[in-house]
């Protein structure tokens, strides 16, 4: 459900009444235009008649909806799991634009890294694109490092940025290349066509978007369905551009971010579909969120799985761009030609999917494993720190596993239609 044109905004519809789905699941966005949001809306269904299911009967329901033909590629998510607290409301209706860009830069002002090793990535409109397993690490200022992979072949997909330069490597693109740009020779070259907007603005999109105070902003303009819209003008690395903001005007929620070139051509768009609390680290993130990038014909939808905040180490090598065989480094910002070099999107779409993909190397699996949540019995002061074994079979050090247990998300299901809960 998204603009075929733009890919851009939605809305999200508003909350069953009293009696309704069970509290804290959000429902799916609808779709709205480009241009200025409207308030059309589609009502929710009253789940209030459906009774009591239980949960024979909704393992059922699943067993057929799978069975059936339909796609099965995540999994059935326990709803006995313990449940956090709900998210502060951090703001109240009418709040000043001061006081939503004071909400929105606290909450990622708490966030300094972030990991996960269980995100699932789906290429919309692309069946035959297998569900991939994502590994993602951030962490200020801007770096970022986001692996792809499937359990019959492997690394797909690399892409991340580091201090000096950026990159990204799909492993079916033809001819085999590993390429890259650094940023002082990002604007104006090769590099820029074919990836308008650098990997970097991956960190906004996971959680880190603030409103940094040497833009100009305005607003907040309330969009309906309990929504707020600010308006940037935003100093970027190759000059001027803007950024409309859609946020929660409760929670303080960043619900979408479209960002457009000088010439209003829009460059980047994030949907956040839910979001979800870390009441320890008392930060909200995005859960399932949706990617855009036009020019460089690139959309994913990724579920972020279970984060941890705050708990990277020091490694210099989770940033390094990847040295991968039988894939050359292709220097994209030394050139300002991208002939014979297909869009990042490309490479992924366009690609042959059939088969187990060209017989070039991998990238080191450089990616921590999450911190294990801690049974209710400690742990030996002096018991050894565990190391966990990557798939390539080198181990990589871990912290010692956290006490603290893992919130669970506020969701929405795809489709605009909520679940129904258990009721004890």
């Amino acid at each position: 459900m998204r603009n075929a044109e733009c890919g851009t905004p939605f809305k999200q519809n508003p909350p069953p009444s009293k009696g309704g789905a069970r509290e804290g699941i959000h429902h799916a966005a609808t779709p709205i235009s480009c241009g200025p949001p409207f308030d059309r809306q589609i009502p929710s269904p009253n789940f209030s008649s459906w009774g009591r299911p239980t949960l024979t009967s909704l393992l059922l329901l699943a067993l057929v909806f799978c069975t059936s033909g339909a796609s099965c590629t995540r999994s059935i998510r326990m709803p006995f799991a313990p449940s956090s607290p709900p998210a502060p409301e951090v703001l109240v209706v009418g709040s000043s634009l001061d006081q939503v860009i004071s909400a929105v830069n606290q909450n990622a002002a708490r966030i300094q890294s972030y990991q996960t090793n269980n995100a699932s990535i789906t290429v919309p409109g692309m069946p035959a694109i297998p569900l991939l397993r994502g590994n993602i690490a951030a962490q200020r200022p801007g770096r970022v490092h986001l692996q792809a992979s499937t359990s019959l072949t492997g690394a797909e997909v690399d892409l991340g940025a580091n201090d000096e330069l950026f990159w990204f490597w799909v492993k079916r693109n033809e001819p085999p290349a590993l390429y890259f740009a650094r940023h002082d020779q990002f604007c104006g070259s090769a590099a820029q066509k074919l990836l308008p907007i650098e990997p970097e603005w991956l960190l906004d999109a996971l959680g880190f978007v603030e409103f940094k105070p040497g833009d100009h902003h305005e607003g907040p303009l309330p969009v309906g369905n309990g929504k707020v819209e600010i308006k940037s003008t935003v100093q970027g690395r190759c000059g001027v551009m803007t950024k409309r903001t859609i946020i929660d005007q409760r929670r303080a929620w960043v619900l979408e971010q479209h960002v457009y070139d000088r010439m209003g051509t829009l460059i980047a768009s994030a949907v956040a579909k839910s979001h979800r609390y870390y009441p320890q680290a008392g930060v909200s993130l995005p859960q399932e969120l949706e990617i855009r990038i036009p020019a460089s014909d690139l959309a994913m939808s990724i579920d972020v799985g279970t984060v941890q905040i705050n708990s990277l180490t020091e490694n210099p090598q989770l940033w390094a761009m990847p040295v991968i065989s039988g894939s050359p480094p292709t220097d994209l910002g030394a050139s300002q030609s991208a002939a014979g070099v297909q869009r990042f999107g490309d490479q992924l779409t366009r690609a042959n999917w059939d088969s187990a993909g060209p017989a070039t190397g991998a990238p080191p699996v450089l990616m921590p494993e999450p911190l294990q949540v801690a049974s209710s019995t400690a742990a030996a002061p002096n018991a050894p720190v565990p190391q966990f074994i990557a798939p390539g079979g080198a181990a990589i050090p871990a912290q010692a596993p956290s006490a603290t247990p893992q919130p669970t998300a506020e969701r929405l299901p795809s489709g605009g239609i909520p679940q129904p809960a258990f009721v004890r």
